[in-house]
């Protein structure tokens, strides 16, 4: 396989695709598990999953930030899953592609997806806060420091500081919440 320009050696790309993929393992094989209900299936599928994203890793760009190598494995394991069905239909009865379709949104909303996108507006919210705030969060929960220690260098009591700690704190959930509903209405 051709190693794009600026992706390090190959061992770098290999071991770079080996920790994304054991990062995911649980999530893709969860997913594949959950449409075949048969241990098996869900094995060699996640073999052909796995050869497909490394055949295929020269597309993920992985060294931006903002890629989800969960979310493109995910595509990837959806687009596996129908090609087996669409076999397997000749012989059985199985999900239609509505359904199948259904699945995939229930997955994309589980617990994991939900934390993903929380964090991902929390990190948006964090660089609106005042920068005195934003500098107060990283002294208190930044570091090791005791709050009665980042208290006293704030020339504060520990109450005064963590009055301030709670305003920050219902800050970001309404900014927060103000972020996920604008997300789900578009």
């Amino acid at each position: 396989m051709v190693n794009p320009v600026g992706l390090g050696s190959d061992e770098d790309r290999r071991n770079r695709f080996a920790l994304l993929l054991s990062e995911n393992q649980g999530r893709l094989f969860g997913f594949l598990y959950s449409h075949v209900l048969n241990m098996a299936d869900a094995e060699d599928l996640y073999q052909q999953v796995a050869m497909l994203l490394w055949t295929k890793f020269d597309q993920f760009d992985h060294l931006d930030p903002g890629s989800d190598f969960g979310a493109w494995g995910m595509r990837v394991a959806d687009f596996t899953i129908k090609n087996f069905l669409r076999g397997k239909r000749r012989s059985k009865v199985c999900f239609s592609d509505e359904v199948m379709q259904r699945i995939v949104e229930c997955h994309l909303s589980s617990p994991a997806t939900v934390v993903a996108r929380r964090a991902e507006a929390l990190r948006g919210c964090l660089t609106k806060l005042r920068q005195p705030d934003r500098t107060l969060l990283e002294k208190c929960y930044g570091s090791d420091t005791p709050i009665k220690d980042v208290a006293e260098a704030e020339g504060r009591s520990a109450g005064a500081l963590y009055t301030t700690l709670n305003r920050i704190r219902r800050v970001l959930l309404a900014c927060i919440e103000r972020t996920l509903k604008a997300e789900a209405t578009l």
